[in-house]
């Protein structure tokens, strides 16, 4: 099937099995390389730009859609803290829970650990205030339903 005739659905699912899996770094153009260390790296860069952008996102939502950004981080602000944890304690960004994976303490760990540590204190500053916002609403609309009974 040709570009033009792809569903969503199949652009969806081309995207979940090039990029969502634990090694996105061997699936990029020209890397011919299987150095596990490139795609580490690949792995805790790609992480810490994930955290800047949920930074921004909390920050600036794009107009008409700051209540789903609101409800999104709100929803997942425990799994997303929980992550920046686990990977700031040496679990191998892109491992599940299960795998209990670690890196080897080194410096490359160092400069990872002490930038998403700094990510970390951002984003939960910023999902604090979106956790209040957030129930503010949810206590707007549910006086909202009370005065019009």
């Amino acid at each position: 099937m040709g570009k033009s005739n792809s569903t969503m659905l199949q652009v969806l699912v081309s995207i979940q099995g090039l990029v969502l899996n634990d090694k996105p770094y061997f699936n990029e153009p020209a890397i011919f390389s299987s150095k596990e260390k490139h795609s580490l790296a690949y792995n805790t860069t790609a992480f810490l730009l994930s955290c800047k952008t949920m930074v921004y996102s909390l920050q600036n939502p794009p107009k008409n859609f700051e209540t789903i950004i609101m409800r999104h981080f709100h929803e997942r602000e425990q799994a997303i803290l929980e992550a920046c944890g686990a990977y700031a304690s040496g679990m191998i960004v892109g491992s599940s829970v299960k795998d209990g994976r670690t890196y080897i303490r080194n410096k490359c760990f160092a400069r990872f650990k002490k930038s998403l540590d700094a990510q970390t204190e951002l984003l939960k500053k910023e999902l604090a205030a979106n956790r209040f916002h957030a129930l503010e609403l949810k206590r707007d609309s549910t006086d909202e339903i009370v005065s019009t009974s």
